[in-house]
């Protein structure tokens, strides 16, 4: 998976927590963009533990939100700041499985963006999240 970036989305990501493939302890978020879609893989591991053997529903907040943020900022022309996020946690899933995760934009306001995102199991939504995401030059 790969995509192309402008030189600001870049510098986001050099040392971003989620989505940066050179930060020691982030998440290492692959993401890719299919049209109106931003489409991420994450592998868990022992350290994202919550309750034990499960995934730390702080990492699948995480996720979420970096969905959302990437989303939004590849999407649009905007750099972008999380204001509100509703999560919704449907199932647990144990450490050590492959996530994908959905983000998407709703709706474009004049200060704002409205995003939906989804982590996935296999092809069960274990959380999703709306969330408001002001726009930046």
């Amino acid at each position: 998976m790969g995509v192309i970036m402008s030189e600001a989305q870049r510098k986001h990501v050099e040392n971003c927590y989620g989505c940066s493939p050179n930060n020691p302890i982030g998440l290492k978020i692959c993401f890719e963009v299919k049209e109106n879609l931003v489409i991420g893989e994450f592998q868990s591991n022992k350290n994202h533990e919550g309750p034990p053997g499960l995934i730390h529903g702080g990492i699948i907040a995480a996720i979420l939100d970096e969905a959302l943020a990437y989303a939004a900022r590849y999407l649009s022309e905007y750099d972008i700041r999380t204001m509100k996020e509703t999560i919704t946690f449907r199932k647990a899933v144990k450490v050590g499985e492959q996530l994908r995760v959905e983000a998407r934009i709703l709706e474009e306001k004049s200060r704002a963006f409205i995003l939906s995102a989804k982590v996935f199991y296999q092809d069960n939504i274990i959380a999703e999240a709306e969330g408001t995401l002001l726009k930046f030059k």
